[in-house]
């Protein structure tokens, strides 16, 4: 899902040889445990929808990525995902989350990566840190969000984090209320992703 553009574009910089790169060409190949959720809450309790890796569209993904100074573009780099494909042990939250994005009539959200800019010297502990310019499209209505990442690397698989709090009246949406209004949900969720993956890249350098 979010976050395999995410990924792919991170990864590019792991594959810079010189400051003559041009474009990039990487593969990204999604292991098991990365997943996705949405972290939100009630007046009573807090609740968690998640998507896995195993209900992502696709678990391999290969893009072209450019470089314009501190930043790194991505074409033709939008992210289709269904919003039945979450799941939650809390079945009211999800049921309510289906209705609140009206997903007989939308059934998919839009991610879209605008470009990628990272600290030029991480955190000793982090192999990246940096943060994506991301187009996040719910019900027909698109806002544009920056969210911090994070990477590292053990072995031959890297890890990439993010986390990124927002409000679903940013997409014209109205928290719902049961029980005559003596349960509420908060306007405010947690977009939280956790990939695991593997890349190959072919760099192709300007003359």
């Amino acid at each position: 899902m979010i976050m395999k553009i995410l990924i792919a574009q991170i990864l590019l910089l792991f594959a810079f040889a010189a400051e003559s790169v041009a474009q990039t060409i990487v593969s990204v190949d999604l292991q098991k445990n990365s997943y996705l959720t949405i972290n939100g809450s009630t007046n009573i309790t807090p609740f968690k929808l998640i998507q896995g890796v195993e209900r992502f569209p696709s678990r391999e993904i290969i893009v072209t990525t450019t470089q314009d100074q501190n930043k790194i573009i991505l074409q033709h780099n939008q992210i289709t995902l269904a919003v039945k494909n979450f799941t939650s042990d809390n079945k009211m939250a999800l049921h309510d989350f289906l209705k609140l994005v009206k997903s007989d009539i939308y059934p998919n959200l839009q991610i879209e990566v605008n470009y990628l800019t990272v600290s030029k010297y991480p955190d000793k502990d982090k192999l990246l840190i940096g943060n994506a310019s991301v187009n996040i499209t719910i019900i027909g209505v698109t806002r544009k969000y920056t969210i911090p990442i994070s990477s590292n690397k053990e072995g031959s698989i890297y890890i990439l984090d993010g986390k990124k709090k927002m409000s679903i009246r940013d997409f014209g949406l109205v928290p719902p209320v049961h029980m005559m209004g003596l349960i509420k949900v908060s306007e405010w969720i947690n977009i939280d992703f956790h990939m695991i993956f593997k890349i190959s890249a072919e760099i192709r350098q300007t003359s």
